[in-house]
């Protein structure tokens, strides 16, 4: 009776602690995707501000250089941070995830968006020379390669929480556990052994930890990625259960994040 408690509660351990890690993942590219949607909202306000010196150039005919340096040496200092905590974030998230992930695109566009800091501040530098000189139409020519910029790193925020979202869904997964009842729905025990199989790629789970010498024993699969699962068990001489197949998603958790499917025990 001891050791069956001790494997119970050593499974529920194991179960928290794979359930955590994936949370704490799935919370730091939460945090990873709240960073790039901070870069789309201050391209927002480097937009205006571009459009401001346009209409100071051009219907007001008197620019203010310096508050529009200062306000591009704002917008950079802020990409620049936030490209910092994208990568911080979905690095804390592959150490953390048990389920490994490449991070190399999200990176590379993070620091496409430190890039495009570099040319906005070279056309910065130049409109404000071009303006302290009272060349305003030399200064009207570097808006357009500013705003392109812009748009860049807007986009590239964009496709790095395109990735993060897909990254999501990749390491998301699923404790499902087997509740056996009689044909009157009344909760039963069967001890032959259950199996899930993934319909989609044919490949069959066990109850327990794979890395486990029990692996196989008990009712609960740990870790089932998303899809569509036929859950069934083997027979047990003159008797055995009903089979189902169920579509693993986040409405049919319960209150303790388990998936339960139910199968109805038979006797010959």
């Amino acid at each position: 009776m001891k050791k069956i408690i001790f494997y119970a509660l050593s499974l529920t351990f194991m179960v928290f602690g794979q359930t955590f890690a994936q949370s704490v993942a799935e919370q730091n590219l939460n945090s990873a995707i709240q960073s790039a949607e901070n870069v789309q909202q201050e391209v927002v306000v480097a937009r205006k501000a571009v459009n401001q010196l346009v209409k100071q150039l051009t219907v007001l005919n008197n620019p203010n250089a310096p508050l529009f340096e200062d306000k591009m040496n704002y917008h950079v200092n802020t990409v620049l941070n936030n490209s910092d905590d994208i990568q911080y974030f979905v690095g804390l998230a592959q150490s953390n995830s048990t389920i490994p992930f490449s991070s190399t695109s999200i990176v590379n566009n993070a620091n496409e968006l430190v890039n495009q800091n570099d040319i906005i501040m070279e056309l910065t530098a130049q409109i404000t020379t071009a303006i302290n000189a009272n060349n305003y139409t030399l200064a009207l020519t570097y808006i357009q390669p500013i705003r392109s910029a812009l748009t860049r790193q807007f986009n590239k925020s964009g496709a790095i929480i395109t990735s993060i979202e897909s990254i999501k869904v990749s390491i998301k997964t699923y404790h499902v556990c087997i509740k056996t009842v009689d044909s009157n729905g009344n909760p039963t025990t069967y001890s032959a052994g259950f199996y899930a199989q993934n319909e989609a790629t044919g490949e069959y789970f066990y109850p327990g930890n794979p890395n486990d010498q029990d692996y196989g024993y008990g009712n609960c699969f740990y870790n089932l990625t998303p899809g569509t699962y036929h859950f069934g068990s083997f027979q047990d001489y003159f008797c055995g259960t009903s089979s189902t197949t169920v579509t693993l998603s986040d409405s049919l958790l319960n209150e303790d994040n388990i998936i339960e499917v139910t199968l109805v025990v038979w006797c010959e």
